[in-house]
């Protein structure tokens, strides 16, 4: 299994509630393409170290990365 990462996304909300709901609502997801000719693959969002109050736009921020785990 080779892990590949594939995507990356900041979260910027108000409060740390919509903060919450936004990183559950990706990493409860999973993907999964089973489709292809060559390999099969899944991957999910995680976190990228910890929710962070930025003051200079009054914001919780968190970075997220796709990790998708392929077949060769």
């Amino acid at each position: 299994m080779i892990r590949v990462q594939r995507k990356y996304k900041v979260l910027k909300h108000r409060t740390t509630k919509e903060m919450a709901e936004d990183v559950n609502r990706l990493i409860q997801h999973e993907y999964k393409d089973k489709e292809g000719f060559l390999f099969h693959s899944s991957g999910r969002w995680q976190c990228l170290g910890g929710v962070v109050y930025c003051e200079k736009e009054a914001m919780w921020v968190q970075s997220m990365v796709f990790i998708q785990e392929e077949d060769a």
